[in-house]
């Protein structure tokens, strides 16, 4: 009975991580991220939202994910 609590109590736990992560981001990168992963929207799609090539996107995503990871690592 007490594992499904624990297991929300977790995932909170690290929503708030990757939110305040996101939220140390340079602001192209964090749009990328919330576009592509809350959103689910396409490379297309972002880059005809922000106005920018879908190679601007694939950049502003790899480089916002591994800054991510590194937020992540540093505070586990």
């Amino acid at each position: 009975d007490g594992a499904p609590a624990e297991q929300i109590a977790l995932l909170h736990l690290e929503h708030q991580e990757v939110v305040i992560a996101l939220r140390g981001l340079p602001r192209r990168q964090r749009e990328v991220l919330v576009l592509r992963y809350y959103e689910e929207a396409t490379e297309a799609e972002i880059a005809e939202t922000l106005g920018i090539s879908t190679g601007s996107v694939k950049t502003h995503a790899s480089r916002g994910l591994h800054a991510v990871a590194d937020l992540l690592e540093g505070s586990a």
